[in-house]
């Protein structure tokens, strides 16, 4: 039996939130061991745990996705991160979703703050940081050199990035999260790039309900369709399923450090 691990999964959207104990079983029964329930509004934290309290194999993380900076400030967000963690310190994993994301009209300069503020608490509180990057490969690793001497571990979440990208966080011993756009017939530059990520550095994602892979374009995605990710990045790479199933398996849980 290959168990596997969904990294990001957004149980509190419109989509999924009245489904998730359904989700949870179909996932068990499709060997998913583990899922990680993302926050990405700070404010929705509470019922974002409520949904997934009652399930010991569904981890979580704290934070507030880089869209959502324009009417909170950094000070605010490290308040709520801070009041979080200590009130839920046993179920969550990681700090995020955090990041950085200029292809909409987001100041950029809110998003920066937010995303340091989320960094100094990840790093007093040694989590992993989970992070979203869109359109913004300079000022993503110009920051992430500045606190990768004081951070845990660092997730690249969703990884779309450059090949220059992909060097960079490799020397950075980022972890690289790898979605459905894998599978997707534009991703052909994509496709070429996740073969220079180092085995030990990958884990999967579904994304949850959005990025559902081929050949279930149009559905809603789920957990149950990891496997159909990890089958597309075994012949891509020309790896042996069985093994990238145990390596990301275990590639997740040093990264969160979950124990067994």
């Amino acid at each position: 039996m290959n168990n596997l691990i969904d990294s990001h999964v957004n149980f509190g959207h419109e989509l999924l939130k009245n489904s998730v104990s359904d989700i949870c079983k179909e996932a068990l029964e499709n060997n998913i061991e583990r899922i990680l329930n993302i926050n990405s509004n700070i404010f929705e934290f509470q019922k974002d745990f409520e949904l997934i309290k009652d399930f010991d194999f569904v981890d979580i993380t704290v934070g507030h996705h880089p869209n959502n900076t324009t009417d909170i400030n950094s000070k605010e967000i490290e308040r709520h991160l801070i009041k979080n963690i200590k009130n839920h310190k046993d179920r969550i994993v990681g700090i995020g979703e955090t990041g950085l994301d200029y292809y909409y009209n987001i100041p950029k300069n809110k998003q920066i703050e937010s995303f340091e503020a989320h960094l100094d608490v990840a790093s007093y509180y040694k989590l992993a940081s989970v992070i979203h990057m869109r359109d913004a490969e300079n000022d993503m690793i110009e920051i992430l050199r500045k606190y990768s001497k004081k951070l845990n571990n660092i997730l690249i979440h969703c990884f779309t990035g450059s090949k220059e990208f992909a060097k960079k966080c490799i020397d950075l011993d980022c972890f690289f999260s790898l979605s459905g756009i894998i599978t997707f017939k534009n991703a052909l530059s994509l496709r070429e790039t996740i073969k220079l990520l180092p085995l030990e550095r990958i884990i999967f994602e579904t994304d949850s309900p959005y990025l559902t892979p081929d050949p279930f374009r149009g559905k809603i995605n789920k957990p149950s369709y990891l496997k159909v990710i990890i089958e597309k990045y075994s012949r891509i790479t020309g790896n042996d399923y069985t093994k990238i199933c145990k390596i990301s398996t275990n590639n997740y849980k040093k990264l969160f450090k979950i124990n067994d």
